[in-house]
């Protein structure tokens, strides 16, 4: 099952470059102090991309211990009464 990963993982990379040198074009993109800048169509995507995954990773990686503790407790028992109310 590895081996079709890494197969699948080699397909999408392989996609990944040819749609990018295909769509290598120039994309006007103002900074925030106002500038324009020409920035290319694929560095504009990836930056895009990379600015929405960042984050989300971090707060998967600072939750992981928390739910690894609740994972650890033991089960909460209810204790049932003797008088069966």
């Amino acid at each position: 099952m590895a081996y079709v990963r890494w197969i699948f993982v080699g397909v999408m990379l392989t996609l990944f470059v040819l749609l990018s040198i295909s769509n290598w074009t120039l994309v006007d993109f103002i900074l925030p102090d106002g500038t324009p800048k020409a920035v290319p169509l694929p560095m504009l995507l990836g930056g895009a991309f990379l600015a929405g995954v960042i984050p989300t990773w971090i707060w998967h990686v600072l939750l992981r211990p928390m739910a690894e503790s609740r994972r650890a407790r033991p089960p909460r028992v209810e204790q049932i009464s003797s008088t069966g109310v």
